[in-house]
Order: C-alpha cells, then structure tokens, then sequence
C-alpha cells in the first residue's frame, strides 16, 4: 500500500517523540527514495514541523474533547489525532472535513477500525469549537508549546519581555539563508535567478532564499557557489577577525559553515584545521572542501574534549562552536522543547568549560579564542566565560554578546577572549 502524506507525518512524528530522533534526519531518511512529489514533500515538513510546534496545546486541546487523556491514548492513535489537530487549528488551508476524512482512514490504514469513531467524534467536536480550550496571553507555557520549566528559565535568563520576544520569534518557521563565495555573487544570483529561487540580501553575502525546493539541486550549489549559513552563526565565525595567510583551529567543525565562511574570509589563503569528533563528519567536511574549491580546509578526527599536544599553541585564532542545549534553534528544530531537560544544561556546562581549557593552550599567545554556543542558558555561556577569566589571567575579553532569535536567525552567544 502506498504511503499518504499523513501517513509519513505519523510515522515521523513517533520516531521524532518517542525514538528521540532528529525531525530535520527523519524527515531526511523518511522520504529519500521515495517518488513523493514537491509539494507532498513540503507539506510533510510543515505537517511535521508545525504539529512540534505546537504539541503540548495540541495534547491539551485533545484532553479537552476526549474522555480519555492524551497521555493514555495508544500513541499511533494519538500521533494521528495530533497531526489532525494541528490541521484544524494551525494550518488554515486545509478544509476540516479533509483532515478529519483522512484521520479516520489512516486510523483504519493502521489496523484500528474499532476506533475510527473515536477519532472522527473528537475531530468533528474540536473543529465545531474552535474557541476551546481559552489560552491566556501571559501562559508562554501553553500558548507556546513550551515545558514549564523551560519558560522559567527563559525569564530568569532573559527577563520577562525577552522571554516573550524569544517565544514568538521561536515559534515562527525558518527560512534559508545562505552566504555566496565573494567572488562569485553576481553569477550565483543569475544561477539561482534562473532555478527560480527567490532571493533578499540580508547583509553583505548573506541572503534569504524563497522556492528552493531541494537545495542540493540548484545549480548554484552544485557550482559550489554558495554555503548554508545562519547569519547568528556567521556573526560567530566573523568575530575571530582572520586575515588570509593565518592557521585558525575550528574545534567542532561539523556540518562546516563557519568553517567555509572563514575560508571564505581567509580567500582560500592559509590553514584551517576543521575537527570533528566523529570520523563520518570529518568525510562531510572534506566533501564540502572540495565541492566548494576550499583547499586550505584540513579536516582531522579530533574530541575537543581531549586534549592533543599537536595543537598546542598551533593557532592563530581558535573557534570553539560547544556542543550545547540549542535554544536558540527551536525555530528550526522545535523538538528540543520536549528532548530537554534541565539536568542537560548543567552537563553540557561541565564539558563546555573542559573544551574552552583546551582552546585556550590551542592558541598562540597574543591570539584569539571565540566561544560560541547557539542558546540562551546562561549557564552555558556568560558563566562559562566567567569561570575561565577567573582561572585564566593571561586571557582578556575582548567582546561578548548574547543574540535572540529573529525573523531571519538563530539566537547564539558569542565571546571573543584574547591571549595576552
């Protein structure tokens, strides 16, 4: 039998909420191979996307019209009543009576017809009252999809305006934005002119792209004239300051943009050693290398947590992009609201402060270090530099700043500590 669109959102969805995988790789896995056209794959991304999005009020709206709680509903059934909901109340385009018709035979796709009248009564009674249940503007919780906890956080970190402003910048989707090769604007532009991209200079380089469909298929990128890039996470590659004939150090290189967009910088003139803890990546890194005519790439399997004595005061400037919470990118990936826990941030601290210990015997004196993480914890990143100052009086902050998410970027912290 062949797959329908609501068909692979629900199989997604339970790999994304109760497999723990990545929305964005098993959107990826579920549909490569597949003969779904354009716009089924569009509308599976958004299905998927939008239902995270939006899933603690979606449990909340089912618990309001079912006898049964969400939390005791079998969970294919509640995944079908989830990507349903999210239908009715948050993709306006859809006629009610489609997402309905189509919960009730995919309920009986997967072998459940005892149920159909269940999920056909809940759909019918929350499309006729599109009013319930009533949200309050101030409950960032539930009008946000976020866990308590969370939105705590986020106010203790950020204040209370910020906490909103960081919410609802969250909540809208990504677009794509990419950073063009210096040299070759002018015919990147034709090129994706010529595909039908739709394309808006955002700064210097940087543009947001509309009607890509599959990126890799563009001319443009199979030229290698253009990277993937979030403007939060140039902003983090821009402040390390290279100048062409430097050896820089990108401690945790993968997938590669800030690496690229510092070669970039650097006009290919130079040395960058791009590590990467899994051997996998370092292949990704070196693929890209050479997609993109970047020979001053050297991509080395390397854990940032250990310590190697090669690079010992190898660097003219170290970028340390840590492994972090990753708040500042719900926007792209909304499930990191459900995967985690507040026990993470004090972890991904402790190995966060290991790694910038390291960076900081990487780089030669009078160098630079630039920390980066894309949250807002503050635990995992004003306090992290804080610590390190106090430990380390050879090492001055030179610049830090802390972005939120916006309408075209990720929310990032950046500080740029110098060697004396």
């Amino acid at each position: 039998m062949k797959k329908s669109d609501r068909h692979y959102a629900v199989t997604i969805l339970g790999e994304v909420l109760h497999d723990g995988a990545y929305a964005n790789i098993a959107l990826r896995k579920a549909l490569s191979g597949t003969d779904a056209s354009a716009q089924s794959r569009a509308f599976i991304t958004e299905l998927v996307n939008e239902t995270l999005r939006n899933l603690i009020l979606i449990d909340r709206i089912i618990d309001e019209f079912s006898q049964t709680p969400a939390s005791e509903i079998k969970p294919i059934i509640k995944n079908i009543l989830r990507i349903s909901v999210c239908q009715i109340r948050f993709l306006e385009r859809i006629p009610e009576r489609a997402a309905v018709n189509e919960a009730v035979l995919l309920t009986k796709a997967y072998n459940f017809e005892r149920l159909t009248g269940f999920v056909n009564g809940i759909l019918r009674n929350i499309a006729r009252e599109p009013h319930r249940p009533k949200v309050a503007p101030k409950d960032l919780a539930l009008r946000f999809s976020y866990p308590p906890w969370m939105v705590n956080a986020l106010v203790k970190w950020l204040g209370s305006k910020s906490a909103i402003e960081f919410c609802e910048a969250s909540h809208k989707p990504a677009g794509i934005t990419i950073l063009i090769a210096p040299a070759h604007i002018e015919e990147c532009l034709a090129l994706l002119n010529a595909d039908g991209v739709e394309s808006e200079n955002l700064t210097p380089g940087v543009f947001a792209l509309k009607k890509t469909g599959d990126i890799t298929q563009l001319s443009a990128f199979k030229k290698g004239l253009f990277i993937v890039i979030d403007p939060g996470a140039l902003g983090a590659a821009n402040a390390l300051g290279v100048a062409p004939g430097q050896t820089i150090l990108d401690m945790c290189a993968a997938p590669g943009g800030k690496t690229f967009a510092t070669a970039f910088a650097m006009e290919n003139a130079g040395r960058i050693i791009a590590c990467d803890i899994h051997p996998h990546k370092i292949d990704l890194l070196r693929n890209t290398a050479k997609r993109l005519n970047l020979s001053i790439v050297e991509p080395k399997v390397q854990d940032a947590l250990t310590f190697s004595p090669t690079l010992e005061n190898i660097a003219d400037a170290v970028l340390l992009d840590a492994p972090c919470s990753g708040l500042g990118t719900i926007r792209k990936h909304p499930e990191i609201k459900y995967t985690r826990l507040p026990e993470d941030i004090a972890t991904l601290a402790r190995k966060q402060s290991q790694m910038l210990a390291n960076a900081a015997r990487y780089v030669k004196p009078g160098g630079a270090v630039v920390y980066c993480t894309c949250t807002v914890a503050r635990e995992e990143n004003a306090d992290i530099i804080d610590k390190f100052l106090a430990s380390r009086n050879d090492f001055t902050l030179e610049s830090s700043a802390q972005t939120l998410p916006s309408e075209t970027s990720d929310g990032f912290f950046t500080a740029k500590l110098r060697r004396r």
